[in-house]
């Protein structure tokens, strides 16, 4: 069921959009609700009954986003790894440079 409330009568959030989401010209004077959805419009197109003419930031839409990468936050969690092959280790003692030879 759909509700037209005017804006004098409803809660506007600061960053909600100023211009009609329809249309994009006329200022928005009227707030269409309907269960999960909410459309800041003019009084033309609220009475015409336009749709919205696009949905900037859908759920998980922009970034291919998913619920398992925003529920892991912004890096993850990585599992642990074994670092890459740093080859076979230096020898025990160091060898002690030999003096007047430099060093190869």
């Amino acid at each position: 069921m759909l509700t037209l409330i005017p804006i004098g009568h409803a809660k506007v959030a600061a960053t909600d959009v100023t211009t009609c989401e329809a249309c994009w010209r006329r200022p928005v004077t009227v707030i269409r609700s309907a269960p999960g959805a909410r459309d800041l419009l003019c009084d033309v197109c609220a009475a015409e009954g336009n749709p919205v003419r696009v949905l900037l930031f859908p759920p998980f839409g922009i970034y291919r986003l998913t619920e398992r990468t925003v529920e892991a936050g912004k890096h993850g969690k990585p599992t642990p790894q074994m670092p890459p092959d740093p080859g076979p280790h230096p020898p025990r003692p160091a060898p002690t440079p030999t003096p007047g030879v430099p060093p190869v």
